[in-house]
């Protein structure tokens, strides 16, 4: 037997990216927590990175916290057949190896029964392998097969496979096979499978064969490891020959075995849990350490590099290296109460402990430095580095130690034991040693502990932790406020709530940024605080450390963990140019043994120069990892899985592939629940959704669950909208969105509506038009009144007008021939003939009004001609009407009053001027318009008696036309001179009746 190293080893042991068994962040499955059965046979991952599980009880997905069933479908059979082994091609191409129906094959298309199709009933698969030539290869209880063109073939002659060999499959890279059968190893080449030997020296019977990412074959016999190292054999024609080499001894049959990136080999065994060969050596795991079985059925590492364990009774395990490692008791560090953590200008990792002395780590040796004389249950409270790179340890109770790289100086500060409990230190730049203790400040001008030379500051206070600001300036925390030294002066800072400060730092920037014991994060500039609120995402746990790395993050220990902030962010927030913070928090789930970080010693963090970050817990130290390099740097995508109409999952709908897939919701659903899910199986509990329906929802909804519901959509065309990220990081990953529809009733329409309106319309219509009849046949009926008014006014009125007139004609006559016509009694008679030729003429007019409604205009030209030849004028009274201007329509009450005037005006000069022309001028203007009739006859004097008085009442009446009008008359006559009426009325002033009227037809007296 020969026994090789397997990794070159430096002087440094460990490579910061591999860990500890003891380091792996661990969590289990069981059935209670619903796992479908405890016995795991199989683990593999789905194109869509979900896990794939193979029990007992038949497939199962689980996507890091939630199982679920996935039945297999026989003839419309749906069964949860006992699954020893599956093979994904495609998340809808899987080969199913059953525990009694053989070798199943799922596709879109269904599930063929492979085996019994060929005859090979009852059959037991084992494992499945899928070559480089596309072949599948299948461990059955008869043998080996080979799926070929859909055929299964049997290589004959190998024996058959237990159920104890889970990993019976390793191709050599030529096109040929390694199997294990329970008659031991073999090698297919070209159709022919052969035994191959593991030598004299190998004893066991190999019952496990892998080849690994970096092309190395590996054995598993019952007890050993082996590796086939290949080399060409010059006798045997330069064929390829394989030399076992015996790697390691488990001292228990090996189950299965599997290679990570790292390089390492993971060996599961029969009874003797999990084992790990590395660059670190071998190392162990097993349920002596908490494993939940020392029996191992099946390993797998996903694509984000967790390894799941698949045990005999435990369940299912995940290991998966955090963002953080613990150093404790595990690890070989006895201290679990940790107190400081500081790195000098060396490198060298200085860790205290509260009660356990004093430890340095140079490279991966851990050292016991604690001061000779110092009592071991000493707390070391404070460690800083001077200018000559020696070490000062502060201690509670017995006084300050330096350390000058060969021996320790102890120093006391004062006689009573408050005075040597030292609580901070800091070295400024000018090499002054400054010493926090119970009672004060203490300042040490020449850098060492002097009671001749020294100053004391803040007397009776209780110093917690200091800084130099970058202005040279001393900034001090106590129990009981924020002070600021320069010089001799010692200035208070205002401004906080609560005066405890713990933890103070000055970043990169020059921002110093203090943590308050009440909780939370504030900047202190000048002589002021600015605290960071709740609101900005900031943290609200006591802040008892603060550090930050070289990628512009500060790392803050708190009671709750270890958060991460942006130092570009925190400047923002502080300058009010920004209002949220992008805050990672990290804990027991990231590999904290205890969220309890930090305590009263400083510094409680530090960092390396490798960038790693060390922080004290109370329950030994925690250090970063490289995939604490990652937080951030890849947000957990989010994808629409289905959709349901209730909240029973198992009537969950799929989701199809097709980008143009709509949810169609039918008329009055009362609910719809859309599901959502982010591909990450190493913490998914920290995943944080948002989600919102446009068109519905006017601001995001923030969850950590994977479901939305939303009830009673109203109808329309929607989109349902998620994104995913890690709890407290930025929201840049794409969002899935998915197009809804909630249908309608029909009385939800548009084209409902449509009808309702158009019906309506037809109604509204149909009211008109009753209307309108309606209408037409009142205004018949007073026409027709008016008509027949005007009938009997002609035929009795007019009559006896007429009768009346001759009378009085008559007797005018006899006065007249009588040579009586001065008499009282003619007179009389003449002004009553007057009178009654006057109420003729106002009658006929009225007559004529009754009888014209037909040919009402509102042009006045054509109404005024119209009414002058209506009145038969005496012959040999020449007549003209004559029109300047442009005509504008006027109202029908406005014509009215002006015919009625120029009618007037013309039946006067007829009946009184005895005139032989008579001119009618109507006159346009741009603002008013302008009647004017004017006669030739004999006229009369201003000293005549007035009309109106003498029984002549047109002059009045034209004059009371006019001022309803709102117009202006003017009467022009003498003696012989002829007489001119004239009529002037503005545009304006005809709007007002016009207005007034706007439902009155005048002539018609409605």
């Amino acid at each position: 037997m020969t026994v090789l190293p397997l990794f070159c080893r430096t002087a440094h042991a460990q490579p910061s990216s591999l860990l500890r068994l003891s380091e792996y962040q661990k969590q289990e499955w069981q059935v209670e927590d619903g796992l479908p059965d405890n016995y795991v046979r199989m683990i593999t991952q789905r194109a869509d990175g979900l896990l794939l599980l193979a029990t007992s009880s038949g497939l199962s997905t689980f996507d890091g916290q939630r199982f679920k069933n996935a039945p297999i479908d026989l003839a419309g059979l749906v069964d949860n057949e006992a699954v020893n082994a599956v093979l994904p091609l495609s998340t809808s191409d899987l080969w199913i190896g059953t525990d009694g129906r053989g070798v199943l094959h799922a596709t879109n298309n269904g599930v063929v029964q492979v085996s019994e199709q060929y005859g090979h009933h009852s059959e037991r698969i084992r494992m499945f392998h899928l070559d480089a030539a596309g072949v599948v290869w299948v461990a059955t209880q008869n043998g080996v097969e080979r799926i070929v063109n859909g055929r299964p073939e049997l290589i004959a002659g190998t024996g058959m496979i237990s159920g104890d060999i889970t990993t019976p499959f390793a191709e050599d890279g030529r096109g040929g096979m390694f199997f294990v059968t329970s008659l031991g190893l073999y090698h297919w080449q070209d159709g022919i499978a052969q035994r191959f030997s593991l030598g004299r020296s190998v004893h066991e019977t190999a019952v496990a064969v892998y080849r690994d990412a970096r092309k190395r074959i590996w054995v598993g016999t019952m007890a050993r490891l082996v590796e086939l190292v290949p080399h060409k054999c010059v006798s045997c024609g330069s064929a390829l020959q394989y030399d076992p080499v015996v790697r390691a001894t488990v001292g228990n049959p090996i189950t299965v075995l599997l290679g990570d990136a790292a390089g390492s080999l993971w060996i599961g065994t029969r009874h003797d849990g999990i084992w790990r060969l590395a660059a670190d050596g071998l190392s162990h795991w097993g349920s002596h350490d908490g494993l939940p079985d020392d029996s191992i059925r099946t390993l797998f590492i996903d694509d984000e590099q967790n390894l799941w364990i698949g045990m005999l009774t435990g369940g299912l395990s995940r290991w998966h290296k955090g963002a953080l490692a613990p150093f404790g008791e595990p690890e070989g560090f006895k201290a679990t109460y940790a107190a400081t953590a500081f790195t000098d200008s060396h490198g060298d990792l200085w860790l205290g402990t509260w009660g356990q002395g004093l430890f340095r780590r140079h490279g991966e040796k851990l050292l016991s430095v604690t001061p000779p004389g110092m009592p071991p249950s000493t707390p070391i409270r404070a460690i800083a580095e001077d200018r000559k790179q020696q070490i000062w340890i502060g201690t509670w109770f017995d006084g300050i130690y330096r350390f000058d790289g060969r021996s320790y100086h102890h120093y006391l500060l004062g006689n009573e034991s408050p005075g040597n409990a030292v609580s901070s230190i800091l070295v400024d730049e000018r090499g002054g040693l400054w010493v926090g203790s119970y009672t004060g400040l203490f300042y040490f001008p020449r850098g060492e502990p002097d009671s001749q030379h020294r100053a004391l500051f803040l007397e009776s206070q209780l110093i917690t932790c200091m800084v130099q600001d970058k202005d040279g300036s001393l900034v001090i925390g106590t129990t009981n406020g924020l002070y600021r030294i320069r010089g001799d002066v010692v200035t208070a800072i205002q401004g906080l709530d609560h005066p405890h400060i713990l933890s103070l730092a000055l970043d990169s920037s020059g921002y110093v940024w203090a943590g308050i014991r009440s909780g939370g994060l504030a900047a202190v500039r000048e002589d002021h605080f600015i605290a960071l609120s709740a609101d900005s995402n900031a943290p609200t746990a006591a802040v008892n450390t603060i550090t930050e790395d070289k990628d512009g993050h500060l790392w803050l220990g708190t009671f709750r963990g270890i958060v991460r902030l942006s130092v570009a962010e925190l400047h923002a927030v502080v300058d009010k140019k920004r209002t949220q913070l992008s805050a990672v928090i990290l804990g027991k789930t990231d590999g904290m043994r205890s969220s309890e970080c930090g305590g009263p010693s400083q510094p409680s963090s530090t960092i390396l120069p490798d960038g790693t970050l060390w922080f004290a817990t109370t329950k030994g130290f925690v250090h970063t990892t490289d995939a604490a390099e990652k937080l951030g740097a890849i947000s957990p995508v989010a994808t629409i899985t289905g959709w349901s109409l209730s909240s029973d999952p198992d009537t969950t709908q799929n989701i199809a592939a097709s980008g143009s897939f709509r949810i169609d919701l039918e008329a009055g659903q009362p609910d719809a629940f859309f599901l959502f899910n982010a591909k990450q199986l190493t913490n998914p509990a920290r995943i944080e959704y948002r989600y919102r329906l446009t068109g519905y929802d006017s601001e995001w909804t923030t969850t950590h669950s994977h479901t939305a519901r939303y009830r009673r959509l109203t109808p329309g065309n929607y989109s349902f909208e998620v994104q995913a990220r890690a709890s407290g990081e930025e929201w840049t990953s794409p969002i899935a969105s998915i197009a809804v529809r909630q249908r309608p009733f029909f009385y939800q329409t548009w084209y409902f509506y449509l009808t309702l309106c158009l019906l309506a319309a037809f109604v509204i219509l149909q009211l008109l038009r009753h209307r309108i009849e309606l209408l037409k046949g009142r205004l018949g009926i007073v026409v027709e009144e008016r008509n027949r008014i005007a009938r009997e006014c002609h035929d009795t009125l007019m009559a006896g007008f007429a009768a009346i007139s001759w009378q009085l004609e008559a007797t005018a006559k006899l006065f007249r021939d009588t040579d009586s016509s001065a008499t009282p009694a003619a007179q009389s008679c003449e002004l009553a003939r007057s009178m009654v030729s006057h109420c003729q003429a106002e009658a006929r007019r009225i007559i004529w009004d009754l009888r014209g409604t037909d040919e009402v205009t509102d042009i006045l030209s054509q109404a005024l001609g119209r009414a002058l030849a209506a009145d038969s004028l005496q012959q040999g009274i020449e007549t003209t009407f004559k029109v300047e201007g442009d005509e504008l329509p006027l109202a029908p009450g406005c014509v009215h009053h002006l015919v009625c005037i120029g009618q007037e005006a013309v039946s006067n000069a007829v009946h009184h001027a005895s005139p032989s022309h008579i001119f009618i001028l109507l006159k346009y203007d741009l603002d008013a318009l302008s009647l004017s009739i004017h006669d030739n006859g004999r006229g009369f004097q201003d000293s005549e008696p007035n009309p109106s008085r003498s029984g002549h009442f047109g002059i009045p009446v034209m004059e009371e036309r006019a001022r309803k009008l709102g117009g202006t008359f003017r009467l022009q006559t003498s003696a012989e001179a002829g007489t001119e009426v004239t009529v002037k009325v503005s545009f304006s002033a005809m709007r007002q009746p016009l207005q007034q009227e706007h439902n009155v037809i005048r002539w018609i007296g409605i």
